[in-house]
């Protein structure tokens, strides 16, 4: 009975069981179908089971609904489960799901490791197909997302019944497999939006992380500094921790996935404290400390070799990333970091302070986030502890480096300073050295010159006495040398007895009054030769005499000197310095330009330092000439100030006080009477000469010597030179005055050689390849004494060639003799009575035109209209143009040239008894048989003896000559 009883009972259990396995009916109609509850599940815990004792021995096998299930299941077991479904229709594009309900945390806690899923019906396999991250990816049922554990249904037949059987592993970082199993259409394919671990927060997190990385990289390879290096290997390990965060990298990874993500998230805490040594310079500043800190990296180090090792070796079982005592460990590193971090706080070194009060934040979210993954704590607003720790660790330590960066470039730039200091300091006294050496070298060459010019005389004078007693006597010349000298070493001795007194305060003003202008323009025009010699432009302006202002004279001078030396020293060929005197009431402004290199602020701060150079600039001079400037016009109550700018120039603007009320009190005033009277005459001549250039030049019989010159004031002296003798036009430029060369057509042209527009050279070739100007001597005027400069006048045509500064007795001696020259050329035409032009000592241009004058009057020879103007056309001159020309080569006018023609051609006529009196008048061009009588008279001083007709003594005589020229005979004596 018993036994009876119990077989009841156990087929009732099998019966029960058996019909607990349900068959689901899909219907497509729906889209969604939860199989939970007809899924059966069993755990595999001694993993023997197998497809087939789930198909033919499930009897034997405790099986668990689905949703009967705990919410996670067991880690590092394999689980099986069992489903029958039978397809009402067909099920195109439909998918069965294992929902994973761990939404949120990071993408390698999702999927199941590896899911087989076999469907059979009547026992004979349909299809098996596999999901899961573990999978190849070439085998995965579902390609579209790795997330998604899902196969295809649409391989189930219609209404048959089909068993699936599931075998799900979970992932190698401990967590437990899922089923949660769905059948879904294509029209509701996801049962959570795609990668749905990947939060605003860790995408923001991998970009900012990954951004930082790459910008302190890039610094690293730019600067070889070992901080950028451990911040971006730091940072690197950041990086990668993050990007598996949001799923990158880890669903490529097979086998590997867990030691490479161990390796790379715990890489983050070794590099930190390497970091933290580079940061703070521990090695150097704290040896002791530094000793725990490394001690304490090489410890995470050590500990994270050997577990990556020991999980790649021994497969151990990881409980949700766990394996072994790794969090404990951690924590011990975690509290070594709090201590550490202690210390670092409380250090007085900014930058260890820094990376302490840094790294205690993040060892505090690091503690929380071990004792979550320990189990032992849930982390409050739902936060990761780890990433938001990471978080703040970036943002600290990036304004750390920055900080660190700006410091360290503050401390070396002033290292960099202090070290230049050293060397300038040096360097100053070094340049001192040899300044001052330079300096007394200068004024040795300086005494030893004239000294050997008072020797010299002295010792020929003794060598020419014949006896040792006999006195020694010594010449004019030899006596002038020896007083020039002496005066000169006075000078010098004079000049450094200045500078003692200077110094000492003892020097005053020596004041005069009347002529300061006058003065000024002598003092800047000396300078004119140097400007042209050099190839500068001397731009001046000056205003009218100032007849009440009181000056040193010396002091000035010596003002000006320095300051114009120095403008032209430093101004290249080609520039130009400029001079601009102004004047209120009380104060005489001058202000000195120049086009040169200039100056930086700190040379213009130092410039009046006694013995300061420019660096690179001045290699000769004393190096106190702006120094004792700067003296005198303090002497003075004045002002000098320096305006410069590095390649375009220098101004040096000076202030003095002209009222005897602003000037020192303690003056000395030397001269209280008008020294100089002003140069009225400069504007009355200023006035003649626009007046001059602007009016045609009446034809009085006075020589016109047309001057070019761009200085005003040498304009002005070299007219008051000539204007005894010549009539004056000028002009102010090269282009200027070949114009009115053109114009007036001048007898003698004075040019400068360095003019605006059009140089002396150019005006020089102008003029003289031009048939209207070709005759006109012309003087060049230049500082430019080398026999180059010279050669390159005379080549262009210059007729004499003087060097500035020339004298004017010279000047004038050279203007009457080019002018006479002239003369003598009409004296030696005359001789060859007009026939034999081509022997004259002429320019071929000018024969040219000769030539041509007279061939124009030989061709028109019996034309007696033939007029000046005719002439003057036919050669392209104008009236004017062609007197001027012509008297200057001739000085014969075109009307006495035709008259001396055509008496010519008639005494030739004569001569050979061409014809008679009257046809010979007519074919010359006289219709007047009277007037060619008289013209013939007149003339007859150039014809030869026998042809010269003297004056009839009476009325009947002259009936009597008349018949005979009319007889075809010649004239007789």
């Amino acid at each position: 009975m018993r036994l009876t009883l119990f077989f009841r009972i156990f087929c009732i259990l099998i019966f029960c069981n058996v019909s607990g396995q349900e068959v689901y009916e899909l219907d497509p109609a729906y889209p969604v179908h939860d199989l939970n509850r007809n899924l059966q599940v069993v755990a595999d815990t001694s993993n023997l089971l197998s497809t087939e004792m789930l198909l033919h021995h499930d009897n034997m096998l405790k099986y668990t609904r689905a949703n009967e299930l705990p919410k996670f299941l067991e880690p590092n077991i394999t689980y099986w489960g069992k489903l029958q479904i039978k397809a009402l229709d067909t099920l195109l594009g439909w998918e069965l799901h294992f929902q994973d309900i761990m939404i949120g945390p990071p993408a390698w806690t999702k999927s199941n490791g590896r899911v087989d899923v076999y469907a059979y019906v009547e026992n004979q396999l349909l299809f098996h197909q596999v999901t899961g991250v573990e999978v190849p990816f070439s085998e995965r049922a579902n390609k579209e997302s790795w997330i998604l554990n899902s196969i295809s249904l649409h391989e189930l037949p219609i209404e048959e019944t089909t068993t699936i059987i599931i075998r799900a592993q979970g992932n190698s970082f401990g967590y437990p497999p899922y089923f949660n199993l769905s059948a879904r259409s294509p029209e509701q394919p996801y049962y959570h939006q795609i990668n749905q671990f990947n939060n605003s927060f860790n995408t923001f997190m991998f970009g900012v992380t990954f951004i930082i990385f790459l910008f302190f990289l890039l610094q690293y390879l730019y600067l070889k500094d070992t901080v950028y290096f451990w911040f971006s290997l730091w940072l690197f390990f950041c990086t990668l921790t993050q990007a598996m965060t949001i799923g990158l990298l880890i669903d490529r990874l097979l086998s590997w996935r867990y030691p490479f993500w161990f390796i790379s998230a715990n890489g983050i805490f070794f590099t930190f404290w390497f970091f933290g040594r580079a940061f703070i310079g521990s090695k150097k500043k704290y040896p002791k400390l530094d000793k725990f800190i490394l001690g304490l990296a090489l410890f995470v180090l050590a500990e994270i070799v050997i577990t990556a090792l020991y999980v790649i070796f021994f497969n151990p079982k990881i409980y949700y990333i766990e394996p072994g005592i790794h969090f404990q460990l951690l924590n011990i590193y975690t509290l070594g970091s709090l201590i550490l971090s202690l210390v670092l706080t409380f250090k007085k070194d900014r930058f260890s302070r820094y990376f302490g009060i840094g790294s205690f934040i993040a060892s505090i979210f690091l503690v929380i986030g071990t004792l979550w993954s320990m189990g032992l704590i849930r982390p409050p607003f739902r936060l990761d502890p780890y990433v938001t720790g990471l978080f703040f660790q970036i943002v600290i330590y990036s304004f750390g480096m920055a900080y660190r960066s700006q410091k360290i470039n503050v401390q070396i730039q002033n290292e960099r300073l202090k070290a230049a200091q050293s060397l300038a300091e040096i360097q100053r006294m070094r340049d001192l050295d040899e300044v001052k050496t330079r300096f007394f070298a200068n004024i040795s060459h300086e005494f030893r010159t004239p000294l050997s010019l008072i020797h010299g005389p002295l010792q020929q004078a003794k060598k020419a006495s014949i006896h040792p007693d006999d006195p020694i006597l010594i010449g004019n010349r030899a006596y002038d040398v020896i007083k020039k000298n002496i005066s000169r070493l006075q000078n010098l001795i004079n000049q450094l007895l200045d500078l003692s007194k200077m110094e000492s305060g003892a020097v005053q003003l020596k004041l005069q009054q009347g002529g300061l202008i006058q003065f000024l323009r002598s003092q800047v025009f000396s300078f004119e030769s140097v400007a042209e010699q050099s190839n500068i432009s001397l731009n001046t302006h000056f205003p009218q005499e100032l007849p009440e202002a009181y000056y040193d004279k010396d002091k000035l001078e010596k003002i000006l000197n320095n300051l114009l030396s120095n403008s032209f020293k430093y101004t290249s060929p080609g520039g130009a310095v400029s001079i601009n005197v102004s004047n209120s009431d009380t104060i005489l402004i001058i202000e000195i330009s120049d086009t040169g290199n200039g100056m930086s602020k700190k040379d213009v701060d130092r410039i009046f330092d006694r013995f300061y150079r420019v660096e690179g600039t001045e290699v000769e001079g004393s190096g106190i000439g702006l120094a004792l400037t700067k003296e005198l016009v303090d002497l003075y109550n004045g002002q000098i100030s320096v305006r410069s700018e590095k390649g375009r120039g220098t101004t040096f603007k000076i202030r003095i006080p002209i009222a005897l009320s602003d000037l020192p009190g303690s003056v000395k005033i030397e001269k209280y009477a008008k020294e100089l009277e002003p140069l009225n005459g400069v504007d009355q001549m200023e006035s003649l000469n626009e007046t001059m250039a602007c009016e045609d030049v009446s034809d009085d019989g006075m020589e016109v010597v047309l001057l070019v010159e761009d200085n005003k004031d040498l304009l002005d002296f070299i007219s008051e030179v000539l204007s005894s003798k010549y009539k004056i036009i000028t002009a102010k430029d090269g282009l200027q005055g070949q114009r009115m060369a053109f114009e007036h057509i001048p007898d003698l042209i004075i040019s400068d050689v360095m003019m605006p527009k059009k140089d002396g050279y150019e005006l020089c070739n102008a003029l003289k390849n031009n048939i209207k100007t070709s005759h006109i001597p012309i003087v060049m005027l230049t500082a430019k004494a080398g026999q180059a400069n010279k050669l390159a006048g005379l080549t262009q045509g210059a007729d004499a060639y003087l060097t500035k500064p020339f004298d004017s007795d010279e000047l004038l001696l050279r203007a009457e003799n080019l002018i006479a020259s002239r003369k003598k050329i009409w004296e030696h035409f005359k001789n060859f009575e007009l026939m034999e032009v081509k022997d004259l000592k002429l320019s071929s241009v000018d024969d040219t035109f000769l030539q041509k004058v007279i061939q124009v009057i030989k061709d028109n020879i019996d034309n007696d209209l033939l007029s000046v103007e005719d002439i003057a056309s036919k050669v392209g001159f104008s009236r004017a143009q062609l007197h001027r020309k012509l008297k200057a080569l001739t000085n014969k006018s075109a009307g006495q040239l035709v008259s001396e023609i055509r008496m010519n051609k008639a005494r030739s006529m004569l001569q050979s008894k061409a014809g008679s009196v009257s046809e010979v008048a007519y074919s010359v061009g006289y219709s007047n048989l009277s007037y060619f009588t008289k013209s013939f008279k007149e003339n007859s001083e150039y014809f030869p003896a026998r042809f010269k007709i003297k004056k009839p003594p009476c009325l009947a005589a002259c009936l009597i000559w008349l018949p005979l020229l009319g007889s075809n005979q010649g004239p007789s004596d």
